[in-house]
Order: structure tokens, then sequence, then C-alpha cells
């Protein structure tokens, strides 16, 4: 899939994220870099590799299954664009903003 200027636009739409014109050309550069890092991945000899392949259900080895407190909850918080006291607010997933009750 070729980077342009109509897949950054999408991408953008998708994350409700307004881009300048000016700043579009400099996202196509940045995705295409992002993408190249990956590419690398094709040169990998993945023949003998059952694709269906898994662990056999082990847990994952770099951490315990365990849910854990975030150590600066304001830094996050201080970094969002919108918030309502201590929660992040998110643009509604579907139909109209601010109906969130069912």
């Amino acid at each position: 899939m070729e980077i342009d200027r109509k897949v950054v636009e999408h991408v953008a739409d998708l994350a409700r994220l307004e881009l300048e014109p000016e700043k579009i050309e400099p996202m196509v550069l940045f995705f295409r870099d992002i993408i190249g890092h990956f590419r690398i991945l094709e040169d990998c000899d993945t023949s003998h590799v059952d694709p269906l392949s898994d662990t056999g259900g082990a847990a994952c080895p770099l951490r315990a299954d365990e849910p854990s407190l975030w150590g600066n909850i304001q830094e996050a918080l201080d970094s969002a664009p919108l918030r309502e006291g201590s929660f992040f607010k998110v643009p509604a997933i579907e139909g109209e903003e601010g109906h969130d009750e069912v």
C-alpha cells in the first residue's frame, strides 16, 4: 500500500483529527518512515512457522497479568486535550455527542 495524502487524510478522519493542509505532506513522510521500519519483517523467513501456532496458553512472560496503578496520573490528565475532573473526555462512538445515556 502506498502512503499518500489520501491515506493520511483518511486516518485523520478516523481519529477525528483536523490536520492543517501544510501538515499533511510531513505526515505522509512520517507514515512512510514508520512503514519502512516494519518492511524489514518482509525479509524474515517464516516458511517453517505455523501461522496458527500459539504459546499453548502460556502466560505472558513479560509481566504478571495483574492490574496496577500508574504512578503519575496527574501528568496524564494534564496532557489530555479534554478532561472532566479526573476523567478523560473522548468523542462519542455513535449517536449524538453528549447523549451517552440509554
